[in-house]
C-alpha cells in the first residue's frame, strides 16, 4: 500500500474517532443524559406546541436550563410543558402529560409522555414532589426533532424533583429533573 494511502486513511480514522468523541461529549449520541434545572415561571404553551408543529395541548410551560448531567454545565435551554393534570384518586399525587423541549446546540428535541407527580415522603426539604416517567419497551417518546435530531426516536425517560410551593401564589416551579434520552 502506498504511504499517500496509509496516511490518507490514518487521517480519515483519526478524524472519525475526533467526530464521534465530541458528539458524545455534546450530549449528541445514542444515550443522552441530561438535567432541567432552575426555577421557570408559569406560561400559556400554545405558541411554542404550533411554532414546531405539535397540536396545542392547553399546555402551562416553563423555561429552566439544559444542563450538561455529567459536567453540570449549562449547554441549551428547555421548555418543560404540563398538560391534562388529573389528581390521582388513591393518593395526593397527580398523573400528566409531560411535553418537553430540549433547545441542544446542535438541534431541537422534543419529548413527550405520560408523567406521574408524587408527594416527597422523605429527603430534600428544598423540593415537596418527585416526579417520574418511564416508557413501556419499545414506546417512542420523541415527537419532532431537527437539526442534529432529525429523525430521531426512542424513548426518554424522567426522574426528578420539583418545588410546587410557589406555584399557587406566583406561578413558579423549581425543577431539578434527570432525562435519559436513548435514540
Amino acid at each position: 500500500m502506498k504511504t499517500q494511502n496509509k496516511i490518507s486513511i490514518f487521517i480519515l480514522i483519526i478524524a472519525s474517532l475526533m467526530t464521534t468523541s465530541w458528539a458524545n461529549a455534546a450530549g449528541i449520541g445514542n444515550n443522552i443524559v441530561v438535567r432541567l434545572a432552575g426555577t421557570g415561571q408559569a406560561y400559556a404553551g400554545d405558541e411554542l406546541f404550533e411554532e414546531f408543529g405539535l397540536t396545542p395541548l392547553d399546555a402551562t410551560c416553563f423555561d429552566v436550563d439544559l444542563v450538561d448531567a455529567k459536567t453540570g454545565n449549562v449547554i441549551g435551554a428547555a421548555s418543560d410543558c404540563l398538560s391534562s393534570i388529573t389528581p390521582s384518586a388513591t393518593d395526593n399525587g397527580l398523573m400528566l402529560t409531560g411535553t418537553t423541549f430540549f433547545f441542544f446546540p446542535g438541534g431541537t428535541l422534543i419529548s413527550q409522555g405520560l408523567t406521574t407527580v408524587q408527594p416527597v415522603l422523605h429527603g430534600s426539604a428544598n423540593f415537596t414532589h418527585t416526579t417520574g416517567a418511564v416508557p413501556s419497551p419499545g414506546d417512542n417518546s420523541v415527537v419532532y426533532g431537527d437539526g442534529k435530531f432529525k429523525k430521531a426516536a426512542g424513548p426518554v425517560r424522567l426522574s426528578g424533583a420539583v418545588n410546587l410551593g410557589a406555584l399557587n401564589s406566583d406561578g413558579l416551579i423549581t425543577f431539578d429533573c434527570v432525562f435519559i434520552i436513548d435514540i
